[in-house]
């Protein structure tokens, strides 16, 4: 990324325009009242100075205290109803723009996190998920922002300065021109701010994302880091990406506070200069005293207001440089999607097809390298072969976590890439080498993958996974916290649990990438018992290092280096010799 990126306004725009759309109801009333508060705000000053004109006529036509008093009577009523008045109309104000910003926020993030999880697989490959969750969280606060910095900061400040200088305009013209002499600058000063800070907070917010992904780094290894004694360098790596970005975010902070103080300086010298003119006009009798202060007052809502505008603008351009920075996950469009027409599996038989099938993660070398085989309805395939061979990418290319480079994947004679992607995932059950679950209870962690089943129907999944036993002997049996990514459970239990998963399902195929490497001896033998089971009439590809997880397998493919170089059945295999036999010989405890 160019470190002068600049904000894409058309996309940030087009990002937030639907939640206002949608919640445009509240946007009416919020004018009104913003119009309202203004005229109200407004009218202070003229009654105050329409008081000190009636005193100074009191006091040159000699009234006596009643009198006068009785003549500034209305004037005061008029100033308490203002006050009280003012302050209902905030407080419903105030009350409307929560609820727009809480309505917003969640039509806005509901999208967005739907946009996050269609993203393709190799996004959060790729992507640290510290950083991705700091993008999130920021885009989240952006909005609430935004709603607060447009409604306050621009739709008051921008009425109050518009009917302001209509009402000085009628009352003097000449004085309503000297108060906007210094607005030009102002505003120049602080849009020249919002442009050229933009790309140097751009940089500001990789550093914080860095931070982000340091800190989820550290977590999610945390095991790691402490077997390593490695806590300190994990806080020095922190504190180091957080000195950057302070640096960073400080040069900007001075350029905004040296702006906001030359605000200031800008308006004293406006006042001043009202104050100076007014005054000649006063002693000259073109204008009178109460005028003069009218315009005081005048002058302080104008610049206040053209000020308050100019101060929300780090906060504005900050919410959008968020917005834009999320927008990666709005607008790319995910490879792996459903096609224009697509069909939906009915009725699955289980053939499988791969035909000269070739990938490579982006622009290495090639994973899969012109791969065919079959796999025959509710036959059992085994793929083995040393790391890196390919077997699982071959099993999230089965999911269509991928895409192939070359050939084809079909079932039951349609190319996977034809198959409705929900239809296609919903056939396949698929048990993974690390499976993490969810920080919540075994339950609902099992029902996960059918969240309709009945509590029979789960504890019948855990039975056939062999995990009920050890399920009913939790604290708090099928309603225990399992703990983020199943932390409170031992690695065969979790893998015991993904079975269940997959088993409630009821998928027609199956894919199970070392469904049993996590697993003892004793359970491992227990479960391949009740897998065989399982496995009747169903269509499965296992892969395997432990070659005795595999021996019932009909046909067992040997890959290497991305391509099938023997199959067989396991006696054939070691017969023929080659490197099976090998594997075979050099495991003898079962394992590569």
């Amino acid at each position: 990324m160019s470190k002068r990126r600049k904000i894409e306004y058309k996309k940030v725009y087009s990002m937030v325009m639907p939640s206002v759309r949608e919640h445009w109801i509240y946007i009416p009333p919020l004018v009104i009242f913003a119009f309202i508060i203004s005229c109200l705000t407004i009218a202070e000053p003229f009654i105050y100075g329409s008081i000190i004109d009636s005193v100074i006529e009191s006091v040159n036509s000699s009234l006596s205290g009643r009198e006068g008093l009785d003549l500034i009577t209305p004037l005061l009523i008029a100033w308490a109803v203002i006050a009280l008045a003012s302050t209902a109309v905030n407080a419903l104000s105030t009350y409307l723009s929560l609820r727009l910003r809480e309505s917003m926020l969640g039509t806005f993030t509901t999208e967005l996190f739907r946009r996050l999880l269609s993203m393709d697989i190799e996004v959060f490959h790729r992507e640290h998920g510290g950083g991705v969750l700091r993008k999130f969280d920021n885009a989240w606060n952006a909005i609430w922002r935004l709603g607060s910095t447009i409604v306050r900061g621009f739709l008051g400040s921008g009425f109050l300065l518009i009917i302001g200088l209509i009402a000085g305009f009628i009352l003097d013209w000449r004085l309503t021109l000297v108060v906007m002499i210094p607005i030009p600058f102002v505003v120049g000063i602080g849009l020249y701010n919002l442009f050229h800070t933009a790309p140097s907070q751009h940089k500001s917010h990789k550093f914080w994302e860095k931070i982000f992904d340091i800190v989820g780094d550290y977590i999610t290894n945390i095991a790691t880091v402490k077997s390593y004694f490695s806590e300190a360098v994990g806080v020095k790596r922190y504190a180091a990406t957080y000195a950057k970005a302070k640096n960073n975010q400080n040069s900007i902070n001075r350029q905004w506070a040296t702006s906001e103080a030359g605000y200031g300086g800008i308006y004293i010298i406006g006042r001043l200069l009202v104050f100076i003119v007014g005054t000649y006009w006063v002693l000259n009798g073109t204008t009178s005293l109460g005028t003069l202060i009218m315009f005081l007052g005048f002058a302080t809502y104008i610049s206040s207001s053209v000020q308050q505008m100019m101060i929300t603008l780090p906060d504005f351009s900050d919410s959008l440089i968020k917005l834009d920075r999320a927008g990666k996950y709005w607008f790319d469009v995910p490879k792996i999607q459903n096609a224009q027409h697509t069909k939906k599996l009915k009725s699955v038989v289980g053939n499988i097809e791969v035909k000269n099938l070739s990938f490579s993660y982006a622009r290495g070398n090639k994973v899969l390298n012109n791969l065919s085989f079959n796999v025959p309805a509710g036959t059992t395939v085994a793929l083995v072969g040393e790391s890196g061979a390919g077997k699982s990418t071959l099993a999230q290319m089965m999911m269509r976590f991928y895409d192939p480079d070359n050939g084809s994947i079909s079932i039951d004679g349609t190319d996977m890439r034809e198959i409705d992607l929900k239809s296609l995932r919903k056939n396949i059950g698929f048990v993974m080498q690390e499976n993490l679950l969810f920080h919540e209870t075994v339950l609902n962690n099992i029902k996960f993958a059918k969240p309709r089943a009945s509590e029979r129907e789960i504890i019948n999944a855990a039975k056939r996974a062999q995990a009920h036993q050890f399920i009913k002997n939790l604290p708090d049996g099928y309603n225990t916290m399992v703990g983020e990514r199943g932390v409170k459970l031992s690695g065969g239990q979790k893998q015991r649990i993904a079975l269940a998963r997959v088993l409630l399902e009821d998928s027609p195929i199956l894919v199970l990438d070392e469904a049993t490497s996590a697993l003892d001896s004793k359970t491992e033998r227990e479960l391949q018992t009740a897998l065989q089971e399982i496995m009747k009439d169903r269509t499965t590809i296992v892969i395997a290092h432990r070659l005795s997880t595999v021996l019932a397998a009909d046909n067992i493919l040997v890959m290497d280096k991305g391509r099938v170089v023997d199959q067989g059945k396991h006696e054939d295999l070691i017969k023929r010799g080659g490197l099976y036999k090998q594997y075979w010989e050099i495991q003898a405890g079962g394992y590569i």
